[in-house]
């Protein structure tokens, strides 16, 4: 298991539900991003997606991932004013619509599944880009978007597993993808396997041979942080889940994930979730 594939598997999905969007004509959605991940798959026809400085067209068989709390738009070309998709989906009601329609006609069919995680959790989806883009006929997502196409208009219980299959399936294979980090692999390995150690980020560029400040840009165009943030984020993950599934205590907790004392560990924990351990601990 690489690094990349080792933190996505931690990922603990809390809530998921699938939704049918048949659209036509001209027609336009911007989203506000309050889920954690979102993955969409175009059934019929073809979308535009922006996603920040990220435009392109999503064609049929195609699907996405768009990870992090991260406004986005759907539309039938880029110039069509958009409306917000809550008017559309029903979420301001808490519980969207079996199927949802936009534009004239239905031309476009498109099924999005949302998924909030963890909150500690969630702060690992960093080590990913805005949108993974996964064309038809690619990975090993195909067999699943065939099954979607076949039951768009089934039972909602099983598009949302299907959604949930799909997920997966393209964030593995984003995980596996031998491009991703050729030459920061014996590094990331290094901190997922010893959190304990006192990692310096000179240390870190001796496992892959290069120069500190080589390291330090190469680590964070990368992974899109410096190299002790990302060591941060994975010592409070593993914190976290060490407080709610274990009763080891705090001290014990603390020199598993590198903190040489309790205090140092709970000032460290208080910053990042915002909350102490044996508060977080209380509250699951």
């Amino acid at each position: 298991m690489n690094p990349l594939e080792h933190v996505l598997s931690t990922l603990s999905v809390n809530w998921a539900v699938a939704t049918p969007l048949h659209a036509g004509g001209r027609w336009a959605l911007h989203f506000a991003g309050w889920l954690d991940l979102r993955v969409e798959v175009v059934v019929q026809g073809r979308v535009h997606l922006t996603v920040g400085n990220e435009s392109f067209w999503a064609e049929r068989g195609d699907c996405y991932v768009i990870a992090g709390r991260r406004p986005y738009r759907i539309a039938a070309d880029p110039d069509t004013p958009s409306v917000f998709a809550a008017t559309v989906y029903d979420y301001e009601n808490g519980t969207p619509h079996n199927t949802a329609y936009a534009g004239e006609g239905h031309d476009t069919t498109l099924l999005g599944a949302g998924f909030t995680c963890e909150q500690e959790t969630a702060r690992l989806l960093e080590v990913l880009p805005p949108v993974i883009h996964v064309q038809a006929h690619t990975g090993t997502a195909e067999a699943t978007i065939e099954l979607i196409r076949t039951e768009i208009d089934g039972g909602k219980m099983i598009l949302d597993r299907l959604s949930q299959v799909l997920l997966l399936q393209v964030l593995r294979d984003h995980a596996l993808n031998p491009e991703l980090h050729p030459q920061l692999g014996p590094a990331l390995k290094a901190l997922h396997d010893n959190l304990q150690h006192p990692w310096t980020v000179s240390e870190l560029a001796g496992t892959v041979a290069m120069s500190r400040s080589t390291f330090f840009l190469r680590f964070k165009e990368t992974v899109g942080m410096t190299p002790l943030d990302y060591l941060l984020r994975l010592r409070m993950h593993a914190a976290t889940r060490r407080l709610r599934d274990t009763t080891d205590t705090v001290a014990s907790i603390a020199a598993a994930v590198g903190y040489r004392t309790d205090s140092a560990f709970s000032a460290a924990f208080k910053r990042f979730t915002g909350r102490s351990p044996g508060e977080y601990r209380t509250d699951q």
